[in-house]
């Protein structure tokens, strides 16, 4: 039995959290992971910066009404707003949460034109998407003035717990943010990670890592350790920023954790294979883009051959695009959840072994 094999459980993890900690502050000194970040915080406000484009917060209400209202009608010769009406629950979820604006829209029941003969104030249910829930007050009371002019008596609007969630399927904003944030967490591994193992073979300290008392093993594991540091940074940075739409942060650290397992294998095996960084830059961008698509042609639902559908959610970047819109949807299936950590763990647990192999390889 070797002496990497007698040593003691704390040794080992202070070698790992050595090589760790090493990598984490080289990486802060490399100009790649600035420019990711920087570059991340952009994709990541833009969107956020949209608003401020507009001039009014609704020109638009969408009205799901369930009973042929005479409102609707009396509200089309309003000239302050244009009415949208809607056929149906998903309808109205998808206009409000498919979108930065509209904010709120109505739904009024089957028969509300019974209750609007009984005189008196009136109340509407005003329905806004759980993302907005924070924007709504002041346009709250504009709508409820407009309603009382156009009903000649006084309106309110009753909004607080009226919450509709983004639709599973053909929701414009999740599918944005799905990809987005996806496409920060794998750019991450792939194009930051390799860095940790190819500085190490520019400047030859590899080798003397592998005869060090480091073990072959905590070395992957401290670099797949200082990877995860800047992955969990992501992670936070993308949810402090979007925070307002994360319906269960379970998912989200699940998405987080999952989607940096995954890319840090990818980026240690692209380490480990290369030996120059001009030589790994190519096939980052071929294996980001093939990733990235994969995730795009699912969310659009392109129609495939049969072979290839049944490939499709197989692939990792897409299990990992599921963990994370499911953070943002109303009702979360958790055989899906399992499924999705299932794919990502039986493709990343080779992709370790097949890096320790290689690494291996080189100590001889």
């Amino acid at each position: 039995m070797s002496d990497r094999d007698n040593r003691a459980p704390g040794d080992a993890l202070n070698i790992i959290w050595t090589i760790a900690s090493k990598d984490i502050i080289d990486a802060l000194k490399n100009k790649v992971v600035i420019s990711m970040i920087i570059m991340s915080s952009i994709i990541l406000l833009l969107p956020k910066m949209l608003p401020a484009l507009f001039e009014q917060p609704q020109t638009v209400l969408p009205i799901y009404d369930m009973g042929e209202s005479h409102l609707v009608e009396t509200l089309k010769k309003v000239p302050d707003i244009s009415i949208q009406t809607l056929n149906s629950e998903e309808e109205l979820s998808s206009t409000l949460c498919g979108s930065i604006y509209p904010l709120i829209g109505l739904r009024l029941p089957a028969d509300f034109d019974q209750l609007l003969a009984g005189g008196g104030e009136i109340e509407i249910q005003g329905e806004l998407c759980w993302s907005k829930r924070g924007q709504a007050s002041a346009l709250q009371t504009k709508l409820e003035g407009i309603l009382a002019q156009a009903l000649d008596r006084p309106v309110i609007l009753q909004v607080v717990g009226n919450t509709v969630y983004p639709p599973a399927e053909k929701g414009l904003m999740l599918s944005l943010a799905t990809v987005n944030s996806v496409l920060l967490i794998l750019m991450m591994g792939i194009f930051l990670v390799p860095s940790l193992l190819l500085e190490e073979k520019d400047t030859r300290t590899l080798q003397a890592l592998l005869v060090s008392p480091a073990s072959i093993g905590q070395v992957v594991i401290g670099k797949a350790l200082a990877g995860s540091f800047y992955i969990l940074a992501t992670g936070g940075v993308i949810f402090a920023i979007s925070w307002v739409e994360v319906v269960h942060w379970g998912m989200v650290m699940l998405f987080v954790l999952g989607g940096g397992f995954f890319s840090v294998a990818v980026g240690l095996m692209l380490g480990s294979f290369f030996d120059k960084g001009q030589d790994t830059i190519g096939w980052m961008t071929a294996l980001l883009l093939l990733l990235v698509v994969a995730v795009l042609i699912k969310m659009i639902g392109v129609e495939l051959p049969a072979l290839v559908a049944a490939i499709l959610p197989w692939v990792p970047s897409i299990a990992v695009a599921e963990l994370c819109r499911s953070a943002f949807l109303e009702t979360v299936s958790a055989a899906r959840v399992w499924t999705d950590l299932l794919v990502i763990l039986a493709i990343s647990l080779p992709l370790y072994l097949l890096v320790i192999w290689k690494v291996r390889r080189s100590d001889r």
